[in-house]
């Protein structure tokens, strides 16, 4: 991997464990604030900040792995 690949990865897994925590301490706080009411608009959005925050990983990891893919077979 590039020093450029290596940077971007690295502010993507910040962020995204950033949101990772964050949305999962909304989800679980809300649980115990609402009384584990499942329609409680804050376990909802604790829930989808979890859910995106892992999405966003998981599409940037493919972006790079696809650039260093085809970095390799352009070098055969």
């Amino acid at each position: 991997m590039t020093e450029e690949q290596v940077k971007i990865l690295s502010f993507i897994k910040y962020f995204s464990g950033a949101g990772c925590v964050i949305g999962g301490l909304i989800f679980l706080v809300s649980l115990f604030a609402s009384g584990y009411n499942e329609g409680y608009m804050m376990s909802i959005v604790g829930a989808t900040i979890l859910v995106s925050s892992m999405w966003i990983f998981g599409i940037w990891l493919v972006f790079v792995l696809i650039e260093k893919v085809s970095s390799r077979y352009e070098k055969i």
